[in-house]
This record gives C-alpha cells, sequence and structure tokens, in this order.
C-alpha cells in the first residue's frame, strides 16, 4: 500500500478514528479545567469542548467527501468507500452532538460546584 492509498483510507475512515479521540481527550480535559474555571471564569471547558466539536465536524466532512474522490479499481471497492465514508461521517456526527452537549454544559456550570 502506497502513501496515497493509506492518506484515502484513513480520510475515509477519519469520523472513526479521528472524533472519538477528540471526545476521549476532551473529556480528559473535563476532569482537570473545572478547577481552572472556577479560579478564572474563563470557560476553558467550554472552548476546549467547542473547538473539539469543529474538529469533529471537520472529521465528518472528510470522511463523507472523500469517497467521491476514490478511484476504485471495481465497484466493490467503491462501494466499501462509500459505506465506509457513510458510517464514519454519521459516527463523528454522534461525537460532535456529545461535544457539543459537554460544551453547553460547561456554559452553564462554572466549575465551583461540589
Amino acid at each position: 500500500m502506497n502513501a496515497s492509498k493509506l492518506l484515502t483510507h484513513l480520510s475515509v475512515w477519519a469520523g472513526l478514528w479521528l472524533a472519538p479521540l477528540v471526545w476521549a481527550a476532551n473529556m480528559q480535559f473535563g476532569q482537570i479545567l473545572p478547577y481552572a474555571d472556577c479560579r478564572s471564569q474563563l470557560h476553558a471547558s467550554a472552548i476546549t469542548s467547542f473547538v473539539g466539536a469543529a474538529l469533529t465536524i471537520a472529521s465528518s466532512l472528510v470522511s463523507w467527501l472523500t469517497p467521491a474522490k476514490v478511484i476504485a479499481d471495481s465497484e466493490e471497492h467503491r462501494a466499501n468507500a462509500d459505506f465506509g465514508g457513510a458510517v464514519s461521517a454519521l459516527s463523528a456526527c454522534l461525537f460532535t452532538f456529545a461535544l457539543l452537549m459537554q460544551g453547553i454544559a460547561a456554559m452553564v456550570l462554572t466549575g465551583c460546584e461540589r
């Protein structure tokens, strides 16, 4: 597999590997940043959640649009790319929703609640 094919495969499946990584990182930041939010009222938790949501939206778009550019050897490979892109984009939408809900919760809560 050459570098071009590898990049294409990673792009098709970006919503299934990038979006969960962004969400997991945001979950870890959600354990740390409320202490900083309480002291400074900066809402760093909300900022990281919304930036993460933007990244997952980007991964969804990449996954959705890449299969149209795939030059497949056969119709089966093209169908696999279409299916993978659709599943990956929908998965990224699910993680985007989770990140948006976390960001909204971070805007409502100050970080000082115990």
